[in-house]
């Protein structure tokens, strides 16, 4: 087993019939996987488990983002248990048999995406997927999978994750506000009016809130979520003045109608890592600032309109867009804006655990 960082996805086979099933499921998988087997049936295609399968499945649990084991589940079971560390942290496990009859969602079905990807693979290949976790079994909402869908989740809320999903699976009254319609999953909420909230936040009554304001809530069974569901691209003139960079964005905020505070994160190219304004910016939104080579940025710079100044420049006729779009996996959700030399725009969150 290579000891480098494995690619997002391992799918561990022991069987060569379960090897086959594993390489199907590679083809039709989003990301990246690699495919892993014992020795005797590795070949150009799959890479050699090294060591006892118990131990190789351990190291790669402590690797990837998500497991996919083809074998029976203790198998499974006991290879995870000793390196098993929190749900907000383990990688999602899934279990297939060989033949993809059932699918299992084992471990970190909510916040690790294992229940998601149960029903996709299982619709891929024709299967019956298996979730037990009880607010899935009572098709209602729960509020691990509500903060991450909208890039919220965050470390306070993990006590309140086991008291809720109890609430919401026993069926009872979990109250629910939202000031944007961010979240399209209210099975088993309760959703209230603007003018109800304070009633409720001082009812006691479980009550989930999703808003862009910082809350001095600290009250039992309120949950705060705070949705970051975009990335900012963005492009600068050298040594634009801060203030009016910081401008130009407040104008594209007002334009497509967000809040500051749900930017997750800002790209741009790195030649403008350093760059003073956009160093300020990311300051102020408590947001990280992260960059791409010319050479990332040109596979889809194509896509976007280009500037001949820009490209002379940087080497690149589009940051914004292009940034954004590598950042968010093609998920751009506007065009460019620009003003005073300084161009912004804006692209889905990959959703963070």
């Amino acid at each position: 087993m290579p000891s480098e960082k494995a690619l997002p996805y391992a799918i561990v086979a022991l069987t060569e019939t379960g090897k086959e099933t594993a390489l199907l499921l590679q083809q039709k998988l989003a990301k990246p996987s690699q495919v892993y087997t014992m020795p005797k049936l590795a070949d150009e295609r799959t890479l050699a488990l090294e060591g006892s399968p118990v131990r190789a499945i351990a190291q790669l649990f402590t690797q990837v983002e998500v497991l996919i084991c083809i074998m029976a589940t203790g198998i499974v079971v006991r290879s995870i248990a000793p390196v098993v560390v929190d749900k907000a942290a383990d990688p999602a496990v899934i279990v297939m048999d060989e033949k993809a009859t059932n699918v299992i969602s084992l471990l970190s079905g909510h916040l690790g995406g294992a229940n998601e990807l149960t029903l996709q693979i299982a619709e891929m290949l024709g299967a019956n997927p298996v979730i037990t976790t009880a607010t899935d079994v009572q098709n209602v909402a729960a509020l691990d999978t509500l903060a991450k869908s909208v890039n919220g989740w965050r470390a306070e809320l993990r006590p309140l994750i086991k008291p809720f999903n109890s609430y919401l699976g026993r069926k009872e009254r979990v109250y629910f506000y939202q000031e944007k319609n961010w979240v399209s999953d209210l099975r088993g909420l309760t959703v209230i009016e603007p003018a109800d909230v304070e009633e409720i936040l001082e009812s006691g009554e479980p009550f989930i809130f999703l808003t862009t304001q910082p809350q001095m809530i600290e009250r039992e069974n309120v949950a705060v979520i705070y949705p970051k569901p975009y990335i900012l691209g963005v492009g600068a003139r050298k040594n634009v003045d801060p203030q009016v960079f910081r401008e130009g964005f407040a104008l594209f905020c007002q334009q497509e109608k967000i809040d500051p505070s749900e930017i997750a994160k800002i790209v741009s190219i790195d030649v403008k890592k350093e760059e003073a304004a956009i160093l300020a910016l990311a300051k102020a939104l408590d947001c990280p600032f992260e960059t791409y080579t010319k050479e990332e940025l040109e596979v889809v710079a194509d896509q976007y309109p280009q500037s001949a100044f820009v490209k002379q420049t940087v080497g690149v006729g589009s940051v914004a867009l292009a940034s954004a779009d590598v950042a968010s996996g093609g998920q751009v959700l506007t065009e460019r804006f620009a003003k005073d030399g300084c161009t912004y725009a804006l692209a889905k969150a990959i959703v963070n655990r």
